[in-house]
């Protein structure tokens, strides 16, 4: 995982528990510290958005994110690509994650009266595209 990010403290992780890392060996730590949190099964993103503009890009998604303690965790994240290893080096890294959890499922959205659980997690509107799934379990 340390390699998607660039060295020293260029990296900047708004993280869903709502504390910032900053860099990644703070990120590291973290999931290190987070790693025997038992999931009641992988996540599923939705991947609504992803654009590439010369040495930049984002990738807009939303999906579950559950534990035991949150079975029902859905999330929204944001994450910013940079062309820069952060030594000089055209590599593509993450340069920032931002994560939040979505609203609650039967939330009304105004003013258009539906709602997650209307429209189901990863739905986009028809003239937005159509959304594509990846989970953690996927194999290479």
């Amino acid at each position: 995982m340390r390699t998607c990010f660039p060295s020293g403290t260029a990296f900047l992780n708004f993280n869903l528990s709502g504390d910032p890392y900053f860099g990644r060996e703070e990120l590291t730590a973290f999931w290190e510290w987070f790693k025997d949190t038992p999931r009641s099964k992988p996540a599923v993103m939705h991947i609504w958005r992803l654009d590439v503009r010369g040495d930049m890009a984002y990738l807009l998604c939303e999906g579950n994110f559950e534990t035991l303690e949150k079975p029902e965790q859905y999330l929204r994240s944001t994450e910013i690509y940079v062309r820069n290893d952060g030594e000089g080096k055209p590599e593509w890294k993450i340069w920032h994650f931002h994560c939040s959890e979505m609203a609650p499922k039967d939330k009304i959205r105004q003013p258009f009266g539906d709602s997650y659980a209307t429209r189901g997690v990863g739905y986009l509107p028809p003239s937005f595209g159509k959304s594509f799934s990846v989970t953690d379990d996927q194999k290479p």
